[in-house]
């Protein structure tokens, strides 16, 4: 399975990393029609033409069409990316062509085509990019990118997010049955454990890291030998669509302060909550397919280790509240 651009990168979650290549593909697009882009003090540099008259043009005739200060950039204001609501699919949309038709001179598909063209190399194996009618960009992850960044999900520490719960403190009571999922994903990790179906590193309550760390398997049999993710029930589609919603709010590349909307934490918490619960409700683990499809509840239990990390750092970061291992 050969994801090397998306194993080695940086980025925390899979729009942050999408973002980053956007900005690649546009600064490695030399020439769109008769226009040449520099991403270089805020210009727009055309052939023979000098900085300051560069910034008046842009000042004068595409002012909210393509900004380019660093904290724009890196907001996403200037790449507009959005999940689709598909949770069978993990599939982003851009609209950035559309945005560039009128500074570029270009039609939005066009635009689309030579970007996506720019595009492909650098989002490979992970994406797959192709344009959609009107200019429109789409990347959607594939089995093989989404595995790594299961895996990188389920067995890494997560940092503390730069934002933090911007609504009153959540009672108690509300927070029980966030607590309650978290519970039962360690009870459901353990027993698995003591019924050999995973090999925990360190299984004690008393003891346990915050990340409970596997010894086997190691990586996690996402895929399966035709190289298809195994998750492909509604309910485990479902709930990694919603990991994923969790990752994008939690860890954007940009300061919460420049958000104009505030993300409601407690509201994502729970969806993923209940995500976790139907998925739980649904898909077996033991019986059957212990018996038969052995990989298969492997790869069900690493999606619980994944749910376990996310709802632990929300409860312990965002609520300053007990992720308990057991109730």
């Amino acid at each position: 399975m050969d994801t090397a651009n998306i194993s080695q990168c940086p980025e925390l979650t899979v729009k942050c990393f999408l973002l980053s290549r956007f900005q690649s593909a546009i600064a490695q697009q030399e020439t769109l029609g008769k226009i040449q882009l520099n991403l270089i003090g805020g210009t727009i540099l055309k052939n023979g033409q000098d900085a300051r008259e560069a910034r008046d043009e842009f000042s004068s005739r595409f002012t909210g069409i393509l900004p380019v200060p660093k904290q724009v950039i890196e907001s996403g204001a200037i790449f507009p990316l959005n999940r689709s609501k598909d949770s069978a699919r993990v599939l982003y949309v851009s609209a950035i062509a559309l945005k560039l038709a009128k500074s570029w001179q270009q039609t939005p598909q066009t635009i689309a085509a030579q970007l996506a063209e720019t595009l492909e190399p650098l989002c490979y194996p992970d994406f797959a990019v192709k344009v959609a009618p009107a200019g429109i960009i789409e990347l959607e992850l594939t089995d093989a990118g989404l595995a790594v960044w299961l895996q990188r999900l389920a067995q890494t520490n997560l940092p503390v997010p730069e934002s933090r719960i911007l609504s009153t403190v959540v009672s108690a009571d509300r927070l029980f049955p966030i607590q309650y999922s978290h519970a039962r994903c360690c009870s459901l990790l353990r027993m698995a454990h003591r019924d050999r179906i995973i090999a925990i590193a360190q299984p004690d309550v008393a003891t346990a890291p915050p990340i409970w760390s596997l010894e086997s398997p190691n990586p996690i049999p996402w895929i399966d030998e035709g190289d298809r993710l195994r998750l492909v029930h509604p309910a485990e589609r479902s709930l990694i669509s919603q990991l994923l919603t969790v990752l994008d709010n939690l860890y954007p590349n940009f300061d919460v302060k420049k958000i104009e909307k505030p993300v409601n934490y407690f509201k994502l918490a729970n969806s993923l909550s209940e995500a976790f619960q139907i998925f739980y409700s649904q898909c077996r683990i033991w019986g059957e397919v212990k018996t038969e499809q052995p990989k298969l509840a492997q790869a069900r239990l690493g999606l619980i280790l994944a749910s376990q990390s996310l709802l632990r750092s929300m409860l312990e970061n965002l609520f300053n509240a007990i992720a308990p291992l057991e109730l």
